[in-house]
């Protein structure tokens, strides 16, 4: 599998980046390609790697707008000029259905407003689904809403994703073993802590998450625009000494299997 990463923002994308967004590609020539988020900003990163009527299917962690609000950009691009043959499966949590339902009714008197482009899920957490050769586990994690992880294995690699999250036992168990660990970092590098009560993790938890988990490469990313990425790379290095520390920005691509960064 392949990881690359397309938005590595928090709430408000950096510049030159974009909010949280993650295309995983596997299976055979590497035609299976899940999208994990699709936050501010993010198609146009996308559509650098692959077109939409090739994406096989989406995963939102949780419905913070930074991680699915793109889906409505994604929408009109699929039913006005993409030339897909079937609507894309979408996989939104427990409850996303009817927020985003609510959102499409307040921008457009055009309703149902994603029939013909997006075929609207609903994933049962710790429910394997699979797409293609690719598998796809959800699994809860602690933030200021319903939010989840999400599981991806080819059947030889395992890539972690921890969505939004507090450091939690949750987000640890689902880690154990794990190839890559792409984790939220919010808190690292310098940005501000004013979150009562706290629902991000810094760097350095990042770090000990992967640190008890065992796994090989940790990929910080959902950083604040404000923060020093470099320095978020040195806190989870106070902890964590597995072969790699990537850090996240838009087109970095990750061989889930070798760990190792294969562009930048």
């Amino acid at each position: 599998m392949r990881l690359t990463v397309l938005g590595s923002s928090a709430s408000q994308p950096g510049a030159g980046d974009a909010s949280s967004s993650y295309l995983v590609t596997g299976g055979r020539r590497r035609r299976d390609r899940v999208l994990l988020d699709c936050g501010s900003g993010s198609i146009g990163n996308l559509l650098q790697h692959t077109v939409l009527s090739e994406l096989s299917a989406i995963f939102v962690s949780h419905m913070h707008p930074d991680h699915y609000i793109d889906l409505i950009a994604m929408r009109y691009g699929l039913r006005y000029g993409d030339g897909r043959s079937r609507p894309l499966d979408v996989y939104l949590p427990p409850g996303g259905r009817d927020q985003l339902q609510a959102v499409s009714e307040a921008i457009s008197k055009t309703q149902p407003f994603f029939e013909g482009a997006l075929n609207i899920h609903e994933y049962e957490p710790e429910a394997p689904l699979t797409v293609g050769e690719l598998t796809v586990r959800p699994f809860r994690v602690v933030h200021g809403i319903p939010s989840h992880g999400m599981s991806v294995t080819d059947g030889r690699s395992r890539l972690v994703y921890s969505s939004d999250t507090i450091l939690c036992p949750e987000l640890e168990a689902a880690a154990v073993g794990a190839d890559v660990l792409l984790a939220e970092a919010t808190l690292g590098g310098g940005a501000p802590d004013h979150h009562d009560p706290r629902t991000h993790m810094s760097a350095v938890e990042a770090g000990q998450v992967a640190m008890r988990a065992g796994v090989k490469t940790l990929v910080l990313s959902h950083f604040w625009h404000t923060a020093d990425r470099s320095r978020a790379r040195q806190e989870a290095g106070l902890v964590f000494a597995g072969n790699v520390i990537i850090i996240g920005r838009p087109h970095v691509q990750i061989e889930v299997e070798s760990g190792l960064a294969v562009t930048s």
